[in-house]
Parts: structure tokens; sequence; C-alpha cells
């Protein structure tokens, strides 16, 4: 995998969090991947929740319907 380096500026309690981490910048990629899904996985749920009400007036779309189940949220 190819790698960038980047430099940026942290608040100090961060700062503090990554001096205790032996291999900060895989601390970071993982952690910036963990909140890119959570951020996505947010992203959808909000839109499911906004199609919804058509969802429940037509019984004939049913695409989202598994979208209520923990399985997805997991």
């Amino acid at each position: 995998m190819s790698t960038q380096r980047l430099n940026v500026t942290l608040p100090d309690d961060v700062s503090e969090i990554l001096k205790t981490k032996k291999n900060k910048s895989e601390f970071l990629a993982e952690a910036v991947r963990e909140k890119a899904m959570n951020d996505k996985k947010r992203e959808i749920i909000e839109k499911a929740r906004k199609l919804k009400k058509y969802y429940e007036s037509d019984k004939d779309l049913v695409s989202l319907n598994s979208l209520d189940s923990q399985d997805f949220v997991d």
C-alpha cells in the first residue's frame, strides 16, 4: 500500500494520547477509517429514516425493510 506523509496540527489532548501509541501512523489510519465508516453508516440510516414514510404508506415498497434489523447496524 502506498503512503503519504502529512503534517497535521492536533489539540494537546489528542497529542498526549498519541504519545502513548507505539505506531502512531497505524493508530491514526485505523481511527480515520473507523470514523469514516461510522459517518457513512449514520448517513445511510438517516436517508433510510427519511424514506420510511414512503415505505410505510406503500406496501409494494420492500427493499429497505431489512434496514430495521440489527444486522444492518452492525
